[in-house]
């Protein structure tokens, strides 16, 4: 993000989106963010803007839960498959 900036200064929509989405994102898209409750807007003169620290909220908010793989999950174990851990740790245990 642009440092010029401060965290709480006010800049316009279009200006935000070119700054901190690198146009990626337009005006319309920030005002749909805060229509679903993801970003604060300041109204002022019927105009709006947004800060830098707003933006950052609002994209901690729209991130996505990263999805557990099958590789990651934890092995359900069995109770039989507990008990025969516990046998085989016992076991060695003794010797």
């Amino acid at each position: 993000m642009n440092s010029d900036i401060g965290d709480d200064e006010l800049v316009s929509l279009s200006k935000a989106a070119k700054l901190f989405f690198h146009g990626e994102l337009t005006k319309s898209s920030l005002r749909t963010e805060a229509r679903k409750g993801n970003l604060e807007i300041v109204r002022i003169a019927n105009k709006d803007f947004v800060t830098r620290n707003a933006i950052r909220q609002m994209i901690e908010r729209c991130k996505l839960p990263c999805p557990v793989s099958a590789r990651t999950q934890p092995k359900v174990m069995s109770a039989k498959d507990s008990v025969r851990v516990r046998l085989v740790a016992r076991t060695n245990g003794k010797r």
